[in-house]
């Protein structure tokens, strides 16, 4: 219904550009909007079969354009709406940040860390962007990460998330103290 509402919209945006200009010139005396009435009245009257079909139609898209409402795609973009009997959850994108970088605070050989989620129609989807230390077996921490990551938005939210990628920017070397 999303697209259809947007042609609706179109539509109606040309509609009010044509009457806009219309009324422009029609106040500056640029067009006589007399002659163009009796124009558009006398091809009315000689079509009429198509000027019902015309009428009958915009008609329609107008009861429909203001009677739709919107399907939520907005939650998409910056959360999650987890609807349920007594009402509906909203989870947004920054709860899901906090979490995930909660867990990473936990992981010493973590620097620098940055979480940025994605939620659409499969799901989340969170990126860690990280530095480790050095010495960091970076096949067992990740693991590790990716498991309580899960476990923790699962636990705290009930949402199970579709996926969490760990994306390793490179060692972080400390600088030495004198």
């Amino acid at each position: 219904m999303k697209g259809f509402e947007k042609f609706i919209l179109v539509i109606f945006s040309i509609i009010v550009i044509i009457l806009s200009v219309t009324l422009i010139l029609t106040s500056t005396e640029m067009i006589n909007l007399t002659s163009i009435i009796d124009k558009v009245i006398s091809l009315a009257v000689a079509n009429k079969v198509p000027c019902l079909v015309i009428g009958a139609v915009l008609s329609l898209f107008a009861l429909v354009g203001m009677f739709s409402s919107s399907d939520g795609g907005d939650d998409i973009k910056t959360g999650l709406a987890i609807k349920t009997e007594k009402g509906t959850v909203y989870i947004t994108k920054d709860t899901f940040e906090s979490i995930i970088a909660s867990v990473a605070r936990n992981y010493p050989e973590l620097r620098n860390v940055r979480v940025e989620i994605k939620v659409n129609d499969n799901g989340v989807v969170a990126n860690v962007y990280t530095m480790v230390l050095p010495d960091t077996v970076v096949p067992t921490l990740t693991s590790k990460l990716q498991e309580n990551i899960k476990s923790s938005i699962l636990k705290q939210t009930t949402v199970e998330i579709k996926e969490v990628n760990i994306k390793i920017k490179g060692v972080y070397l400390e600088s030495q103290k004198k």
